[in-house]
């Protein structure tokens, strides 16, 4: 806070009305999920992000739509993002703790 008060003095007077906590969406291996969900007809995710889903969103939106529309995302290869990857390898050792 004083360095905002330094920047603009008017602040001194400020105080905190209310405080907001949310969600920080973390996959085990830290990386998100784009694809089709297995068993579950129709089902699309596109998650974990770690809150940079806005700066991904455009190519997520754009892979998403070759996935839906044309049957596989062409653009790049979301082979590594699918929720495949947590059924046949094990979970990775814990290192991404916030």
């Amino acid at each position: 806070m004083e360095a905002a008060v330094a920047r603009m003095p008017l602040l001194e007077r400020a105080g905190v009305r209310a405080r907001v906590a949310g969600l920080y969406e973390v996959t085990p291996d830290a990386h998100p999920i784009l694809g089709r969900i297995p068993g579950v007809e129709g089902f699309y995710v596109v998650a974990g992000f770690s809150g940079h889903g806005v700066m991904h969103g455009p190519i997520a939106g754009l892979l998403m739509a070759e996935e839906i529309l044309d049957g596989r995302a062409h653009t790049l290869d979301i082979a590594p993002l699918r929720y495949e990857r947590f059924l046949t390898s094990p979970p990775p050792a814990e290192y991404n703790v916030i």
